[in-house]
């Protein structure tokens, strides 16, 4: 494979990554309308994840469990910091603000992993990046309505707003770190999750997420299975591949068509309206897609 066709492989890796992700409100609404709290519904999507990355590799690939010792921060950094910690920031700013705030809050993360990407691996800034990370910025805030939204943006908002943004960019930055110590996409994704699921065995509230998974019947089991395989391994999967095949700031970039992808699946789903603005959004959004295709 040339490096253009390594490139465009890449980019349809991101791009799976991005819509997959981009789905994950179905379920984790379906989830949460039986009664299970945000922290709970997180815990469950880490530990079935890594349950699942280990019974599988564990059958097929046992090879991928190997991990130097001097290099496992690399992978706590991507289960514990860009997971865990992720999801703790990102429940915080919505308890505080509208979701559309959080979420345009959360898209700064290209720009962590861009300034990160410059200062840590000598990515070359172009003006064709910074012309796709203005867009996704803009884009973001118009597909999130924060420009008309009337929610406090007060010290709290940013600082969790702003800190769930940053630890979902050191996902794309601990990502690298594991891959250039010579890790495949399979052993960087079953470790990210073993210890994100290691660490979520202390935030649920196990009782009542084994009461909700007896009454819930088959709307629970159908919803934690998508969340689990659809919006959780198939995407951190495909964008981990990606992510060796282009630099970061262009991977950050090209997954943002998540928040796309998720207005588009509040139209068609759950029959929400589209405003003008966040039509406009989803356009800047692709662009800046376009602009990273080369």
């Amino acid at each position: 494979m040339n490096g253009a066709e390594s490139r465009r492989t890449g980019l349809l890796l991101v791009l799976t990554a991005g819509i997959s992700w981009g789905v994950l409100g179905i379920f984790v609404r379906r989830l949460m309308a039986l009664g299970l709290p945000a922290a709970d519904v997180a815990a469950l999507r880490a530990l079935g994840a890594a349950l699942i990355l280990s019974a599988f590799f564990f059958l097929t690939r046992r090879e991928t469990f190997r991990v130097r010792i001097r290099d496992l921060w690399c992978m706590a950094g991507c289960g514990i910091l860009s997971i865990t910690l992720f999801n703790v920031c990102y429940f915080a700013a919505l308890r505080l603000t509208t979701v559309n705030i959080a979420v345009t809050l959360l898209y700064t993360s290209p720009a962590f992993v861009m300034v990160m990407s410059v200062m840590f691996f000598r990515e070359k800034l172009t003006l064709r990046k910074i012309a796709a990370l203005a867009a996704v910025l803009l884009g973001s805030a118009l597909v999130g309505g924060v420009f008309s939204s009337s929610g406090p943006l007060d010290g709290r908002v940013l600082f969790w707003g702003l800190g769930s943004g940053f630890c979902y960019a050191l996902y794309t930055i601990f990502g690298r770190c594991a891959q250039t110590r010579g890790y495949g996409s399979a052993a960087i994704t079953l470790w990210t999750f073993l210890f994100s699921g290691a660490a979520g065995l202390f935030i649920p509230n196990w009782s009542a997420a084994f009461r909700t998974a007896q009454t819930g019947g088959g709307a629970f089991w159908t919803g934690l299975a998508g969340m689990v395989l659809i919006s959780t391994i198939l995407p951190y999967g495909a964008y981990t591949a990606g992510l060796k095949r282009l630099t970061p700031s262009t991977s950050a970039i090209t997954a943002a068509v998540e928040p796309l992808v998720g207005t588009v699946t509040g139209v068609l789903v759950f029959h929400e309206g589209l405003t003008l603005s966040a039509a406009a959004g989803m356009v800047l959004i692709l662009g800046a897609v376009f602009l990273c295709r080369d």
